[in-house]
């Protein structure tokens, strides 16, 4: 059973037209405990239909040398509820939240080629994952591909790319058509496989919209690359979440 904690809101700023950062203080713990590249699951208390509470799960942006004070950016959906909560709660808010969950991580501290890809808001993930302590060994050898409705709809990609080249990582952001766009995928895998040829990933983190990143998982598979050598973070259209409903 998962164990409520709690975090305080130290400042709420708006970034993007949709995006929020938050950073937040735990509360009556020593350490948060995470690596770079987990996310957190957050009780909104705004109630769904069957009475239970909505509960988001985030992944923390800031580095792990912090295990106090951390930051989460929320996506704020038009039918979202959770999201607006979060966006809504003013500072000195105090959320309840599990965690950390996920094995988004590195393997080890072995400098590797790496290849980063992410779809609208899982370059959050794949920015807790560049800040933690175990991956800055392979930060100079990582390449990291963004894909996004536009620059400024979440995350502003300026700011990203300032953020992930001042890591010392290479970072290219892509206008891509929406979830659900019948040419998304085959345009984010030309250019992952693209990236894939002349980086040669010896690793792939991959975190998103799984309606995009299986089929890129499955084609770097049949290219060559080892499947456990990929790991997949999916944030909305999950096809295993699916086949268990």
């Amino acid at each position: 059973m998962a164990v409520s904690r709690t975090a305080r809101i130290l400042s709420s700023v708006p970034v993007g037209e949709r995006g929020r950062l938050l950073e937040l203080q735990l509360q009556g713990e020593d350490e948060l405990g995470f690596t770079g590249g987990q996310y957190l699951i957050f009780n909104t208390g705004v109630p769904r239909a069957d009475g239970k509470a909505h509960k988001r799960a985030y992944s923390v942006v800031s580095s792990d040398a912090d295990q106090r004070t951390f930051r989460i950016c929320v996506y704020r959906l038009a039918q979202g509820p959770g999201s607006a909560m979060l966006h809504d709660a003013p500072v000195g808010t105090e959320l309840p939240f599990s965690g950390p969950w996920g094995s988004f991580l590195p393997d080890d501290s072995t400098p590797r080629n790496t290849l980063v890809v992410a779809t609208d808001s899982g370059i959050t993930a794949a920015l807790g994952l560049l800040h933690g302590r175990a991956f800055a060994p392979q930060r100079t050898r990582t390449r990291v591909l963004w894909f996004s409705e536009s620059s400024t709809v979440f995350l502003p990609s300026e700011k990203v790319r300032e953020e992930v080249e001042t890591l010392g990582c290479h970072f290219q952001h892509h206008d891509c058509p929406p979830p659900g766009h019948p040419e998304r995928t085959a345009r984010a895998l030309a250019l992952v496989q693209e990236a894939a040829r002349a980086h040669g990933p010896e690793r792939v983190y991959l975190a998103g919209d799984g309606a995009v990143l299986h089929p890129l998982k499955q084609a770097l598979v049949e290219s060559g690359l080892e499947a456990g050598s990929i790991r997949l973070e999916s944030f909305f259209n999950n096809p295993a979440r699916k086949a268990a409903a």
